[in-house]
């Protein structure tokens, strides 16, 4: 048996390379042939020359293609493997570089909301003059009826409140929060422009109400006269007596065409049930200045009409004075609404607006790592909070 040099392997006598690596055999094929070896074996200049040398070196041959096919295939592997491996890294990479892009999404998003929350909750609180988180409103009129309750905390006071303390926090709630643009990602400036487009009309909403909210007293006032005023009216010609006439001319249209009070009631109870700010607002415009500061002292002067309308209409009951305070709380709670309605406009999209920066959040980051996203189920309505 001949080791081989390299590997190791034991090879038989003769052979001119080792059957395992294929690396030559010092000596091999040379030497004095073995007894047996076969009735043609021969020496001739030191080789081997025999009738089975034949076979010996093609054993040899098939050994050796076998060695190097085998080197082959464990080269080929280990490119497959390098290949593999290399492929395996570089998607690792491109998910990592996908994880890390989404987040910067993420932490954008959650800066927005931290600045949104300090800037803008102040404003929030100023306004309905309480601690509130106006993501956990469940819609519009709950914000009307917060600011409502705050109103009447401080009826004389609360339209300086608003101009004086309210505005200037939202205007500085405005300029913080465009400061923020420039780091918006590319997938939520949208959502970010919108947002910030609702501020301005916030704004004007707050201060267009804190302007109504001044008449209000003078709205109470003129209603006040006509209960004090009408209270004493009576088919005597009295000071008071002769304007409530007045009033009533200039109040109910054609009320010479009405034959009795019973018909003045109906009147009253139809036009405020279907409009009573419209018809509320003429009366104490047109008619309201007509019952006020009345100078009781000075002498009646009763108007051409009097005599018949105090007959007609005047009765012990005075049920019209009770038509009349329903006319006025109608026409007040209605004002109310209307007082607040260019700000809970401007509320609700402003709202909407800051729910629908969430989801942009959520599904740029999504579209980023290629997860799915379906944003009309996650979509808050105007007026609600974000979906958890």
């Amino acid at each position: 048996m001949v080791a081989c040099p390299r590997c190791k392997h034991s090879n038989f006598d003769g052979f001119a390379h080792c059957s395992k690596c294929g690396t030559p055999l010092a000596g091999g094929g040379s030497g004095p042939i073995a007894p047996g070896g076969g009735s043609g074996g021969v020496r001739v200049g030191g080789s081997a020359m025999a009738a089975g040398g034949g076979g010996i070196d093609e054993y040899q041959r098939m050994m050796a293609d076998r060695a190097a096919k085998q080197k082959r295939n464990r080269m080929i592997f280990a490119a497959l493997a390098i290949l593999v491996v290399g492929s395996v890294a570089a998607v690792m990479k491109i998910n990592h570089n996908k994880k890390n892009a989404a987040q910067l999404v993420l932490d954008a998003g959650g800066r927005f909301a931290e600045r949104d929350k300090v800037e803008m909750g102040p404003f929030w609180n100023c306004v309905m003059s309480s601690e509130v988180d106006v993501g956990n409103f469940k819609g519009l009129d709950e914000i009307q009826m917060r600011i409502e309750s705050a109103y009447f905390t401080q009826q004389k006071t609360f339209s300086d409140h608003l101009t004086s303390e309210c505005v200037p926090k939202i205007e500085a709630a405005r300029s913080a929060m465009g400061s923020m643009a420039g780091d918006m990602p590319a997938g939520m400036k949208e959502a970010f422009d919108k947002y910030m487009a609702t501020m301005p009309q916030l704004q004007a909403g707050i201060e267009a109400y804190a302007e109504k909210v001044k008449g209000r007293k003078a709205t109470k006032d003129v209603d006040g006269s006509i209960q004090e005023v009408g209270a004493a009216f009576s088919a005597e010609p009295s000071v008071e007596s002769t304007a409530f006439e007045k009033f009533l001319v200039c109040a109910i249209p054609d009320l010479d065409k009405k034959k009795d009070i019973q018909a003045v009631l109906e009147f009253l109870a139809s036009t405020c049930k279907t409009d009573a700010v419209k018809f509320m607002t003429h009366v104490r415009e047109a008619c309201g200045p007509l019952i006020q500061n009345l100078n009781k002292d000075a002498k009646p002067a009763p108007s051409k009409t009097f005599k018949a309308n105090a007959k007609k209409f005047y009765e012990e009951d005075q049920r019209q004075l009770q038509a009349w305070e329903y006319c006025g709380k109608r026409s007040r709670k209605g004002k109310k609404v209307l007082d607040l309605e260019q700000f809970l406009t401007a509320a609700g999209e402003h709202i909407e607006a800051r729910a629908n920066m969430k989801m942009a959040t959520l599904e740029t980051a999504a579209k980023i790592t290629g997860e799915p996203f379906e944003a009309g189920k996650k979509k808050a309505a105007a007026g609600e909070s974000p979906a958890p």
